[in-house]
């Protein structure tokens, strides 16, 4: 299925938006990608997107900013994802993407192993930056549709 990248952003912070207000979490969003089409299935690109989403807002429970952003250059399409939670620790870094890998109580460790394989389904690639205290950035990279 093609579509837009940043129609499929603006859907996926619509979905965020409630729990976010509702967390007093900041959404701002910065699309840099008009009409650069993906080849994706929505529907689990959106769930893919929507697990580093929930992640980043339970990393502020007291609030903070989530900052979506899509750009994109000649063949690859980009959606980051930052928000301004207590971030990554580096020892935990290596192991976020694996299978039943958490750090919550109630977590099940499926989240984002799930957005892991999904990007990868889509010959996608994902990568993030974290500083502890200060926040986390993922980088979501998907082949544009030609």
């Amino acid at each position: 299925d093609v579509c837009s990248s940043d129609l499929l952003l603006s859907e996926i912070v619509e979905l965020a938006r409630p729990q976010a207000e509702a967390s007093k979490i900041e959404v701002d969003i910065k699309n840099e990608a008009e009409g650069v089409e993906v080849r994706v299935d929505r529907d689990l690109l959106k769930q893919a997107v929507l697990n580093v989403v929930v992640n980043a807002m339970q990393a502020m429970p007291d609030g903070g900013a989530l900052r979506f952003e899509s750009s994109a250059s000649e063949d690859t399409a980009e959606i980051c994802i930052s928000d301004t939670g207590s971030g990554i620790p580096p020892e935990l870094r290596e192991k976020i993407f694996r299978l039943y890998f958490t750090t919550r109580q109630e977590g099940s460790g499926i989240g984002l192993a799930m957005t892991f394989r999904i990007v990868q389904l889509h010959d996608g690639t994902i990568d993030f930056t974290s500083e502890p205290g200060k926040g986390t950035t993922f980088f979501i990279r998907l082949p544009i549709a030609v």
